[in-house]
Formats: C-alpha cells, sequence, structure tokens
C-alpha cells in the first residue's frame, strides 16, 4: 500500500489536506506528520516549510512533493539527493497571481482611486483616461506564473517586457531580456516593476538601490515572490525620495509582517498578507496524485526541482 504523508502546516490544515487526498486516492494510506510522527514509515510526503525533523521521523520517502511553486522552505541539507522534491506547477496560482497584478497595475496608474474619493464627496467628474504606452510593465521571472501575468497585462493593452536569467524564446510580442548584462535595459523601460522570480542565492537582495535606480522616475514595484528578494530600507529610500510612486507588496523578510515594520502605514506602500496566489487545496492534491502516478509507474514527472537552481 502506498503511504502519504502530510507535513503542510498547523494540525487542522493537514487533516483538510489529507481529507482530500483520501477522497482523491481510496486504496492509499493518509497520514498527518503531526499525528504519526516516526511511528508509520511513508512513501511520499506532501509539504510546505516542512521542519527538518520530518526528514528524520521519515528516512526512507521515495520523494516529496512541495504544495507550492516556491520551495525555499525546504532546508535541502536534510533530504538526501537521492530524494526528488516536486514543486506544483501552476494549480490555480498563476490566474490568482494575474489578477494580483492587474490590482498592482490600477494603484500604479491611479486609474480609479480618484473616484473613491469623489464618491464620498458625491462629486460628479470624469478624470483624464490613462495611456497604457506610458505605463510600460516589466515581469521579472517568466515560469507558468511570469507567463500568465505577462499574458495578462498585455492583453489589457499594457506593453510589457520579460527578465530571465538564462536565455530562452522571446514571448509574442513581448521583448526579452536575460542575463545580468541585459538587466539595465530592461529597468530602463519598466514604469511597473513586478517580481516573480523564484528565491535563490542569486535573486536574493536583487531588488536594491542599484536596482531601483535603474527605473523611471514615478515608477511602480509589485512584489509577489519572496520578501528576501527585497532590501526593505532601499525600497523604502526609493520611495520616500520620490523615485518610486509607491509599492504593492504581498510577501515579506518576516510572516506575518511585523506590528512595528514601517510598510504598515507607509501612505504610499499597499501591504496584503500573502494572498496574491493561494495552492488551492482540491487542484494541487490532484496534480500530486496525479504526479505521484507518474512517480510508481516509472514515468516521468514534471516539476522536479533542480537543487541548484532552488526551482
Amino acid at each position: 500500500m502506498t503511504t502519504l504523508i502530510i507535513a503542510v502546516g498547523s494540525p487542522e490544515s493537514n487533516q483538510r489536506w489529507a481529507d482530500v487526498f483520501a477522497q482523491l486516492a481510496p486504496k492509499w494510506q493518509i497520514v498527518c506528520w503531526d499525528q504519526v510522527g516516526h511511528t508509520v514509515e511513508a512513501d511520499f510526503a506532501v509539504v510546505w516549510r516542512p521542519s527538518i525533523q520530518l526528514f528524520k521521523d521519515q528516512p526512507r520517502l521515495q520523494a516529496i512533493f512541495n504544495i507550492g511553486a516556491g520551495v525555499d522552505g525546504i532546508d535541502f541539507t536534510q533530504v538526501p539527493d537521492s530524494v526528488p522534491v516536486y514543486r506544483v506547477e501552476d494549480a490555480g496560482m498563476a490566474v490568482q497571481m494575474a489578477e494580483y497584478a492587474v490590482y498592482g497595475a490600477m494603484l500604479a496608474t491611479q486609474r480609479f482611486m480618484p473616484y473613491v474619493d469623489q464618491q464620498y464627496d458625491k462629486k460628479w467628474e470624469q478624470q483624464e483616461p490613462i495611456y497604457k504606452t506610458e505605463w510600460p510593465v516589466g515581469v521579472m521571472g517568466y515560469g507558468k506564473i511570469g507567463e500568465k501575468v505577462a499574458q495578462t497585462l498585455q492583453l489589457l493593452g499594457y506593453p510589457v517586457s520579460v527578465w530571465v536569467r538564462s536565455e530562452r524564446p522571446s514571448p509574442d510580442g513581448m521583448d526579452l531580456f536575460f542575463g545580468s548584462r541585459s538587466l539595465p535595459s530592461f529597468l530602463e523601460q519598466s514604469r511597473i516593476l513586478i517580481n516573480v522570480l523564484p528565491l535563490t542565492d542569486e535573486t536574493r537582495g536583487i531588488v536594491n538601490n542599484t536596482l531601483l535606480a535603474q527605473l523611471p522616475p514615478q515608477s511602480f514595484f509589485i512584489n509577489m515572490a519572496r520578501g528576501p528578494h527585497v532590501v526593505d530600507e532601499d525600497l523604502l529610500a526609493a520611495i520616500d525620495y520620490g523615485h518610486l510612486s509607491g509599492a504593492l507588496l504581498d510577501v515579506f523578510h518576516v510572516e506575518p509582517l511585523p506590528q512595528d515594520h514601517p510598510f504598515w502605514t507607509h501612505p504610499a506602500i499597499h501591504v496584503t498578507p500573502h494572498i496574491s496566489g493561494v495552492s488551492l487545496r482540491e487542484p494541487t492534491a490532484q496534480q500530486i496524485q496525479a504526479k505521484i502516478q507518474l512517480f510508481l509507474q516509472n514515468q516521468p514527472v514534471s516539476g522536479l526541482v533542480e537543487r541548484e537552481r532552488m526551482y
């Protein structure tokens, strides 16, 4: 019998995920790590930011499946090289994050904000239209999520360019930049900058004074990737000095965001509690269950994490 162990957070969350998997795979043994610890030997683990104790309790795992696209919450030093780690590809997150990017673009352009104030004042006044050609978008990262974000904004009429770390074919109708040498050219034409990069040693702290200074004046920054991509003090300084008009931030170095953090009260910064792309339980479980079936049949399984690249 195939045994699957769930370690995705609180006991309540573990149980909710276990219930979904039990319906999808009634012939499997589905257990929660908080309930069985080391007393059950599992074949596979479904995880989100797992404790290193899980890998000590479960030395016979054949593979690990992360319920999100980002795997920076896994301590790979504790996972044997012989145990593959797979990430979820989309499962409903890409559309959510594209919606979030559109929300950020609306904040950047102030497309509708004046009408909120006008309603309170019972004031009927049409604002000047927004010309999207004046708001070119730059998307950092072009995986499943970056692709959906870029394509959605392009469909809405924004000029969109993409920056990635390694060369690949250019998306239809978009400028593609790759590598550190092309980053300045990408930045200088990105009035709305959106970060969907994976967090790696190379990208940690990438959004800093040097990068922000290369954006056009009055640019707007949207971060829906990981908090450690950003040097918080540098972002605050770029806004306070007037170079950036503001930012929409969904991810942070410490979560929940500490009560005394200046992001909470800054008038030009919009904060959301890591909700831009939530793993939808049913489609995510379905995808993982299908991956495990392929694994058991010795078939290729997509989403394999390259440890040296962390995605």
